[in-house]
């Protein structure tokens, strides 16, 4: 469903004063373009007060209305909040607005980085801002801006987004931005009803058109709305090293019966032939982007002019200037820096914040003409580019490979067309197999997806509202506010209905009576038929074990075999009597017998079908509800909540950030981080963050043989962890307990002092930097909220700040806020 008109009536804003209209005016000034019709619709309600959530494809210019309700409240004196879900996009955000409007006036929150948080513009992530609205009514913040509003529907983040809008005053107003959905209108009725009403603008057009296209395996690239034509040689490839390949029979991916997409060497000659680049060469995998760099460069790739070589160069010594701890001769780090001098780069999350800010610099400045990514380049950075391609339409997931959707698709699109450059943005669909052709046509036949909620309740969540509410029916009440409880009750709608019309044909079926039986004597005769129906089934069941047991024993059997002939004789006189007694019913010659039955079997169907709509609509009508009473019960269990009142353990879990506070909460009290060194601490606690690696136990046992207090400390936590995780499942509360060792060893080296960020990636790491990096961030985070916590036992405070200040330094500190 799509969604072109506001959700709530709302007439025209009022005539705005002489001073509204010099302010709007003086906005328009600072920009050299008109602007889109959407905007100056979106813009205006903005300067009336009203909220706005506005759909609209990538590029389309919605950050522009954001900018306006900062450019409002910057007027007004007043403060504006702006939330992202990501740390890069928060980070992308607040060097923008720190160039745009001075670096006095924006601060940023985002757990581990902490900048002028008084500022006029506060840049944060919708976690912080969550915990904020639960604990704090801001009454100086005029409005909020949701950027990337359709993580709503994210299985990880999206609850956080619908905790905002459910805390978030009614007198803030809010400035939603989203990528193109279907039901927007769903999305912006649920709002208007438990936050404010609020106007729903949906723009479907780009700002610059985008032509899909077809990539064949063999490397021919056609129009996705040409017919197929007969495979024709693609164009000798430049490259020495692709042709070699070619000869030898190999592909980009090897192995037999592998879906295999034309190799990229293949496609990009193609692309700078018909002047298609820049381009981002969409690749699902970071191993898979860095062979297809290395590829690249192995086959005498390049795409720079050679007098532009020296740009690159600056860019990259200026790079390694600023951030002197980065290594340029480590494997990923050197394929890296090659590829940028040869105009070609990479992108993903195992990169260093550092160099992927360099990738995107140069990239914007012409000087790299193609970067290979996973996704998440995707997401919310604004890198547009002449062309995209897409490789494949298949992911991988935690749970198998699955299609991607429209909206990822999209999503990804969305980078090709530069506004103001290209006349036409171009897509490439890389097919792995024949019969990928196929499945992308029905891909971009469809509709986008819905955003469907995953909303649930957590640990902080359950405690925050016990600790705000007490009162069970007014925490009802906020749980049954959710997104996902307003989808419910559409469902409870339709099943209502459903079940209405059910018992309509019910009362018919029923209705119908027998010329001469009644329906009591139909149900006596059935159930006796069936009794007949199962002795039978005995009584052969039994002659065929006897006949099998007379063989057996053959004929010096006598006596079993005459023990045999009795029983089954008597089961046989009794099923004959059962039979009579069936035949001298009444039903049992009646004419109308089988309409009759033919009658009860549909009333028995209508009648399972009423139970299975009953059973869905108890859950559904229950479904977040008892998710909070389960998640209060293991509260209870560990005592951590007492008749509405919390421990301070149960305070603790309300103050935090975590996929599973009560875990973070169980290690904090437990005096498992009693009496250890800040190294110790630290590689303690970095069993609760991050995902694990594969490689995750080698370096880690390495250093609990060196230290064995650790070790035994370490079976203590996991023994902790099987207990929240036995307590949960007996509960029936699906939430993550994660403990691993993937990032002890480096955390603990790093923490003692180690300087050497090389020696140390090799030594106790071997994994990407970024992933190190991040995992580091994560724990700071984590360390602060343990320190910003007054129920944290006093003996941990001391030990925990050491820790997080050896942690935060180096590479790792000037990575805060990249």
């Amino acid at each position: 469903m799509t969604v072109n008109s506001p959700i709530v009536p709302a007439p025209s804003p009022e005539p705005f004063s002489d001073e509204d209209q010099h302010l709007l005016e003086a906005f328009r000034q600072r920009y050299p373009f008109p602007l889109d019709p959407f905007q100056e619709q979106a813009i205006r309600r903005v300067l009336a007060g009203e909220s706005v959530i506005v759909s609209a494809p990538t590029g389309a210019g919605k950050t522009l209305i954001a900018e306006f309700a900062i450019y409002r409240a910057l007027a007004a004196q007043r403060r504006v909040v702006y939330t992202t879900p990501l740390k890069a996009l928060s980070n992308q955000k607040f060097a923008d607005f720190v160039r745009q409007y001075g670096s006095e006036f924006v601060g940023i929150l985002t757990g581990d980085v902490k900048v002028n948080s008084t500022a006029p513009v506060l840049v944060m992530t919708t976690e912080i801002l969550r915990n904020l609205l639960y604990t704090e009514k801001p009454e100086d913040i005029v409005s909020v801006v949701l950027d990337e509003c359709h993580y709503l529907g994210d299985e990880g983040r999206g609850t956080v987004w619908e905790e905002i809008v459910i805390n978030c005053p009614a007198s803030i107003q809010l400035v939603a931005l989203s990528a193109t959905v279907s039901n927007l209108r769903e999305i912006a009725a649920w709002i208007s009803q438990v936050h404010r009403p609020i106007h729903a603008i949906y723009h479907p057009v780009r700002p610059v058109p985008l032509q899909y296209l077809l990539c064949h395996q063999e490397g021919e690239i056609v129009a996705l709305d040409a017919p197929r034509r007969r495979v024709q040689p693609a164009p000798e490839p430049r490259f020495r090293g692709e042709r070699r390949r070619l000869r030898d029979g190999g592909g980009f991916l090897h192995g037999r019966g592998r879906r295999r997409p034309a190799s990229p060497n293949r496609v990009i000659p193609q692309l700078q032939e018909r002047r298609w680049l820049p381009a981002i060469y969409f690749i699902f995998s970071r191993s898979g982007c860095e062979r297809a760099l290395r590829r690249f460069l192995e086959d005498g790739g390049s795409l720079l002019e050679p007098e532009r070589r020296a740009e690159v160069d600056e860019a990259v010594a200026n790079t390694l200037r600023d951030y002197p701890s980065i290594m340029p001769e480590t494997e990923v780090n050197s394929l890296l820096l090659e590829g940028l001098r040869r105009g070609a780069g990479l992108h993903h999350a195992g990169i260093l914040p550092a160099l992927k800010r360099l990738v995107e610099g140069l990239f914007e400045r012409g000087l790299v003409k193609v970067v290979f990514a996973t996704e998440t380049m995707s997401l919310g950075i604004h890198m547009p580019a002449k062309s995209v391609i897409v490789q494949g339409i298949r992911k991988r997931t935690d749970v198998g490979f699955r299609q991607l959707t429209l909206n990822e698709l999209t999503q990804m699109a969305g980078r090709a067309g530069r506004r103001g450059i290209d006349v036409e943005g171009k897509c490439l669909i890389a097919l792995d197999a024949p019969e990928a052709e196929e499945e992308v046509r029905q891909l971009l036949a469809g509709e986008p997806e819905p955003v469907q909620s995953r909303f649930r309740v957590g640990y902080s969540s359950a405690a925050l509202l016990v600790d705000i509410y007490r009162e069970p029916g007014a925490i009802r009440r906020v749980i049954e506010s959710s997104f996902g409880q307003y989808q419910n009750r559409r469902r409870i709608r339709v099943l209502e209905a459903e079940r209405a019309e059910l018992l309509t044909r019910l009362a018919k079926t029923e209705g119908i009576r027998s010329p001469c039986c009644a329906i009591t004597d139909l149900l006596a005769y059935r159930e006796k038929r069936a009794a007949l129906e199962a002795e039978r089934e005995r009584v052969r069941r039994l002659g065929l074990g006897g006949q099998r047991g007379g063989r057996r024993r053959g004929g010096a059997g006598g006596p079993a075999l005459g023990g045999w002939s009795e029983s089954l004789h008597e089961a046989r006189q009794r099923l004959e009597a059962m039979a009579l007694d069936l035949s001298r019913l009444p039903c049992h010659r009646c004419p109308h017998r089988g309409d009759q039955e033919r009658q009860l079997k549909r009333s028995d169907r209508i009648r399972q079908a009423l139970e299975g709509r009953g059973q869905t609509l108890r859950d559904l009508e229950q479904s977040y509800w008892e998710q909070f009473l389960r998640v209060v019960e293991v509260l209870r269990h560990f005592a951590y909540l007492t008749d509405s009142r919390l421990s301070p353990e149960g305070r603790l879990i309300a103050s935090l950030r975590h996929d599973n506070e009560l875990t973070v909460a169980r290690v904090a009290f437990s005096g498992l981080l009693e009496g250890l060194q800040p190294a110790e601490t630290a590689a303690l606690l970095s069993c609760l963050v991050e995902e694990p690696r594969e490689t995750e136990t080698l370096f880690a046992r390495e250093l609990l043989k060196r230290i064995p207090h650790l070790r035994r400390r370490v079976q203590a936590l996991e023994a902790l962890a099987d207990e929240v995780a036995r307590v949960q499942q007996n509960r029936r509360v699906n939430l993550p307990v994660s403990m691993h060792t993937t990032y002890m060893a480096v955390t603990y080296e790093w923490t003692a002092g180690e300087e050497d960020w090389a020696r140390l990636i090799r030594t106790f790491f071997g994994g990407h930097e970024g992933d190190l990096i991040r995992a580091f961030r994560r724990l700071i985070d984590l360390g602060r909220q343990l320190i910003d916590s007054p129920e944290l036992p006093d003996t941990l405070r001391s030990c925990l700040t050491q820790a997080v200040r050896m942690l935060d330094r180096g590479i790792v500190l000037e990575s805060a806020l990249i």
